[in-house]
């Protein structure tokens, strides 16, 4: 929580630090960064896979089949949107004024970051794969809007801290 009565900076860090009443953003920021990182690698893997012939690549033919694939990819790309934007605020503010714990409240946080951070998982994997699969740029156009999306929601400490209000 922010502090709200007039003391020291110092006091308020040892009060928060004593009764570990303190979200640490940082630690939080540095889970979420490894994790947005992750995308990119496993990413660029499954796309090395791919070019050193490891994974067969234009394995699928049927055009009713690559219609599917491709309105799926880009149906999912869309909904990506609106995870990008960085709506948690409201939700921490409502749980706060329902008085939950912060442990809580922190726990909650982490949980819809993992799962925003898997959605954009799920988009850029598919793109990538959808493209070799297909050999149709659509898949590196999802790939990109998913990556596009992701960039948009880059866990620092300071957008953690804006969007928790805990500092």
């Amino acid at each position: 929580m922010k502090c709200h009565w007039d003391v020291p900076s110092w006091t308020a860090y040892l009060f928060h630090r004593t009764f570990a009443i303190r979200m640490d953003t940082k630690k939080m920021s540095i889970k979420l960064m490894t994790g947005w990182i992750a995308i990119y690698v496993i990413a660029g893997v499954t796309a090395l896979l791919f070019e050193t012939g490891a994974l067969k690549s234009g394995a699928v033919t049927q055009p009713k089949t690559i219609y599917v694939l491709e309105v799926i990819g880009v149906l999912a790309s869309l909904a990506l949107i609106p995870l990008a934007l960085r709506g948690f605020k409201k939700m921490v503010d409502r749980l706060d004024e329902k008085e939950y714990p912060e442990d809580k409240i922190e726990h909650i946080y982490m949980t819809c970051s993992w799962l925003r951070l898997a959605a954009f998982f799920v988009v850029v994997e598919f793109g990538v794969v959808l493209y070799y699969l297909i050999n149709d740029s659509i898949g590196l156009y999802i790939a990109a809007i998913g990556a596009i999306c992701s960039m948009f929601a880059i866990p620092t400490k300071a957008g953690i801290e804006h969007e928790t209000g805990f500092y």
